[in-house]
């Protein structure tokens, strides 16, 4: 995947210039070479994809790893409704959003590990003048071998947790981190929905495209059976309540929308909800490693 910077800048771009009235084959033509990197081969090859009549979305799709899957799913339905420009648009905002959170996480650490440099630095120093420098070694090996097995546990049960209901379930439901993981699975999701209404796509069908870009198995579990329940002709908040793992906020705030014919308008409101309850946690992690 290329970094959410240059994605969240190429999606600005390509909204302005469709909005101008550029064509999309003119606009990623323009784009290629304005980054280097993953996304910039990646440009260069969906340029060609389309040069040779492939659909935007077909060529996007060679290198859905770089562009994520949310994207590409985002511009195949735009491709069928004509709103390319607003999927880019929403796409845009969604990875600023995810910007500013995963700066604010490696803000929130910064402070943290300079106090550890310094500790272990310190220990040295006064290791090497009472003469247990050999000791005073193996503290600050068993403290970097310890921060590498959090990492490695961090990642690894992140990717098991893609893979494995029970993993993911455990993660979703642990203290803290388990609601910021969730939230912000909610708030794609919800984000996702908005841009599928705004474009006039069938519930049912949006569904199955926001199981594709759902990173964790628990809640792609979850949706997939919802939109079984919407092809039998519920209306999605009752489709997502039957499964008993969506908050009572998100489902509410649904039949809401469902009420007034705001279903759009809703979802996005809904995103922004549980982003900033997602940021607002981050800065309370943040006060609290810099103490």
């Amino acid at each position: 995947m290329a970094n959410l910077k240059d994605l969240a800048i190429f999606c600005h771009k390509m909204e302005q210039m469709l909005h101008s009235g550029i064509d999309v084959r003119r606009s990623l033509e323009m784009l290629q070479d304005d980054k280097p990197g993953s996304l910039s081969k990646a440009l260069e090859r969906t340029c060609e994809g389309v040069a040779g009549g492939r659909p935007v979305h077909s060529a996007m799709r060679r290198d859905e790893a770089v562009y994520t899957p949310d994207l590409v799913n985002a511009v195949y339905i735009a491709e069928q409704t004509g709103h390319m420009d607003k999927a880019f648009g929403r796409m845009a905002e969604r990875f600023d959003a995810q910007l500013k959170t995963q700066q604010q996480l490696r803000s929130a650490m910064i402070y943290p590990i300079i106090v550890l440099i310094v500790f272990c630095a310190c220990l040295m120093a006064v290791a090497h003048v009472y003469h247990f420098t050999p000791l005073a070694g193996l503290v600050i090996a068993g403290i970097v071998v310890g921060l590498l097995m959090l990492i490695v546990v961090h990642q690894g049960g992140r990717e098991l947790g893609q893979r494995s209901v029970s993993v993911g379930s455990l993660l979703i439901y642990m203290p803290v981190i388990g609601r910021n993981i969730k939230q912000a699975e909610l708030a794609d999701f919800a984000s996702n929905m908005a841009v599928f209404y705004e474009c006039g796509v069938a519930v049912e069908e949006g569904l199955r495209y926001c199981v594709s870009s759902i990173h964790y198995a628990v809640l792609r579990q979850q949706v997939t059976r919802a939109t079984e329940w919407v092809k039998q002709g519920h209306p999605l908040s009752e489709a997502l309540q039957m499964q008993g793992v969506f908050p009572s906020d998100l489902i509410f705030m649904l039949k809401t929308g469902e009420a007034s014919g705001n279903v759009e308008g809703m979802l996005n409101k809904i995103a922004e909800y549980y982003r900033k309850e997602v940021e607002n946690r981050t800065q309370i992690l943040m006060t609290i490693l810099r103490q």
